[in-house]
């Protein structure tokens, strides 16, 4: 078969940037080449870039939905299923019956070392302090042992008063407060150890109708609570400063060890 008419009247030459260009001859008719519909010479269409799987995440994870879910548990076996439930039916029954047995065990341990029927080294129940009694021995006058003078009273700077009074006297005061006692019906209570005794003896002389107490303390200090009671000082020309023993109201009084011989 011939070639066209329009066909013959081109000459391909090459241009000068390597393309092919159709220049038309003389005295020949042309004819405008058809338009393409965009494929490639030979035939094949052009591949569309590859579309995005939309469950994936952007940095690649994978999107389960429902379908996939289904689909997955759906072709499980159903008696792999009932003996996964009763294998965990049998762990959990175990467990609960060792905490059971285990509480069980402390209930019962408890109970017994209660009663007293069981004995935990170290666990033992120190044994009860002996009775504090008022010291029975002669003390002397002295002033030596800081003094903490307390307001057991409603009664505003009562204790810095008292304070200021004791001061003048030479007593070494180490502060001032608040202390309640069980009465504020009183003259005042003397606290002290049996390092602070001497110096206890010595505020006694000093408040008139004043209360001694022992306690455990170790240090040398002494507690004085003022209450409603208290009218002053002792004139300081008639305070006895002889030795002598302390005064413990309603207070079981120690038995006096005698001397070496």
């Amino acid at each position: 078969m011939g070639q066209r008419p329009w066909r013959r009247a081109f000459s391909a030459h090459l241009g000068c940037n390597g393309h092919h260009i159709l220049l038309p001859l003389k005295g020949r008719r042309v004819s405008t080449p058809r338009k393409t519909s965009g494929r490639p010479r030979g035939g094949r269409r052009a591949q569309d870039p590859p579309r995005k799987d939309p469950r994936l995440d952007d940095d690649g994870r994978q999107i389960f939905t429902e379908e996939d879910l289904e689909g997955y548990f759906g072709a499980v076996d159903p008696r792999a299923l009932a003996r996964d439930r009763r294998r965990r039916r049998w762990r959990h029954g175990i467990v609960l019956g060792l905490v059971a047995l285990l509480l069980l065990g402390l209930t019962v341990s408890a109970v017994q070392v209660l009663r007293g029927q069981w004995a935990i080294p170290g666990w033992e129940a120190s044994p009860p302090r002996e009775p504090l009694l008022c010291p029975a021995e002669t003390f002397a006058y002295a002033k030596d042992a800081p003094v903490m003078v307390y307001n057991g009273t409603t009664l505003d700077g009562l204790a810095g008063d008292v304070a200021n009074d004791l001061e003048r006297r030479r007593f070494v005061i180490d502060g001032v407060g608040n202390k309640g006692f069980a009465t504020a019906n009183m003259v005042a209570v003397i606290i002290s150890g049996e390092a602070g005794r001497d110096t206890a003896f010595a505020l006694q002389r000093n408040i008139e109708g004043s209360i001694y107490r022992p306690d455990w303390r170790v240090e040398d200090t002494v507690d004085v609570i003022v209450g409603t009671k208290y009218k002053g000082l002792v004139q300081a020309a008639a305070v006895d400063t002889r030795p002598g023993t302390l005064y413990c109201q309603r207070l079981e009084t120690e038995t006096p060890t005698s001397a070496p011989g």
